[in-house]
């Protein structure tokens, strides 16, 4: 579980994103990104509300037109600042300098598409994934180990956060939005109230850690309400107009934070879940002859579950409702100090506010906002630098 301690938030204009610290040169980042934006992973919401649910043109968990061209933005825009810090120069690159692999759903695998285009617009730049459009073994967070004392370890912990939560008022919320009491759902199945249901946990090898309930029902309608907003519909057609304030936004995303805190952000989950991908991550880390840039392009679920596993202290992204926000990435960063001949590590949470999802902003010298992350074990400087042995430690723990 992360430790409560609030995260230091810069907001730098592009600029001084160019060598940050006299005699730090950069050398090696790797990005784990989320997919832009898509389609509600689910059209079966009917059931919830009485009201008519808007249409989307693509079906379910595809990404859209906007989220593709958002992420061209972003690949322009951290292409450009790559290039400003000498990593890369303005060739076009080859699999020794930039490897860009991406799980193998559409939304990813278009996602990492759209931002090589906008990253190396002129190029050829390979995107590997695999041959299905199915999930890849490395990205896809799913119990592997039938161990009766590791079940028991993470159903424990799970169980506990369950009965930690604090969501009755968001629960509240959401009921009065979607008129639970008139839905179809309430008058065949009984279920007229969130608030005084309860969730279960979901537990089977070979699937991703889960809820049946409220918890996992809200995080489904409210994901269905904020992509329809950063997609930029009609308000009258997102929540029905219902959601009219910042305030209650946060309100219901707090539903769906907790539903991936419940299932992903324990260290014990998290390092199983997570393996396949952290392994990867580490034996970029660790060889000689890795690519100066990698980006994996894969899904909240992983990039939750891989700063669980690292330990990475609690944090909250300013103007973002969203915990693992859309189109967002996790920027590890590994720096020369030439004056004191040693390498460090820095991370940032380089991602676009609600406003600028939602108005479709392109990535300028202001946008999108850096935000100063820190691994517990591996303490930052006044400018945000961990010595690179410390990281080096935490990664022998895997």
């Amino acid at each position: 579980m992360f430790a409560k301690m609030a995260g230091k938030f810069d907001v730098y204009i592009f600029l001084n994103l160019i060598s940050i610290v006299i005699g730090h040169e950069l050398t090696q980042v790797i990005m784990l990104s989320r997919h832009n934006i898509r389609t509600p992973l689910t059209s079966n919401l009917e059931r919830f509300s009485p009201n008519v649910w808007p249409t989307w043109d693509q079906q379910a968990g595809y990404l859209t037109a906007k989220g593709t061209k958002l992420e061209e933005y972003m690949g322009e825009y951290l292409s450009k600042w790559l290039k400003k810090e000498n990593l890369l120069n303005e060739n076009c690159p080859d699999d020794n300098s930039v490897y860009i692999y991406a799980n193998g759903v559409q939304r990813t695998r278009n996602s990492a598409k759209a931002f090589a285009h906008g990253a190396f617009r002129l190029c050829n730049v390979t995107i590997h994934s695999i041959k299905s459009y199915e999930m890849d073994p490395t990205f896809n967070p799913i119990l592997k180990n039938n161990s009766k004392e590791l079940k028991n370890a993470i159903i424990k912990e799970m169980k506990k956060k369950l009965n930690k939560l604090e969501l009755n008022q968001s629960y509240r919320d959401l009921e009065e939005i979607i008129d639970l009491e008139n839905s179809e759902i309430c008058k065949q199945d009984n279920l007229c109230s969130f608030v005084n249901t309860k969730d279960n946990i979901y537990y089977e090898i070979g699937e991703e850690p889960n809820i049946i309930g409220p918890l996992a029902y809200g995080n489904a309608i409210i994901d269905s309400f904020i992509m329809g907003y950063y997609e930029g519909m009609a308000l009258e057609k997102v929540a029905w107009g219902k959601i009219t304030t910042a305030e209650k936004w946060k309100s219901l995303t707090k539903i769906t934070k907790e539903n991936q805190n419940i299932r992903f952000n324990n260290t014990i989950i998290a390092k199983e879940v997570a393996e396949p991908l952290i392994n990867y991550i580490k034996e970029l880390f660790e060889s000689k002859k890795a690519p100066k840039f990698t980006l994996l392009h894969g899904h909240d679920s992983n990039l939750n579950s891989v700063m669980a596993a690292f330990r990475f202290k609690y944090y909250v992204l300013p103007d973002q409702y969203e915990y693992i926000p859309i189109g967002g990435k996790l920027v590890f960063q590994k720096w020369r100090d030439t004056e004191r001949n040693i390498d460090l590590l820095k991370v940032n949470y380089v991602y676009q506010t609600v406003k600028q999802l939602r108005e479709g902003i392109k990535a300028t010298e202001e946008f999108p906002r850096w935000y100063e992350m820190e691994i517990s074990g591996c303490p930052i400087d006044e400018n945000g630098f961990c010595l690179w042995d410390d990281f080096m430690k935490i990664l022998k723990q895997f």
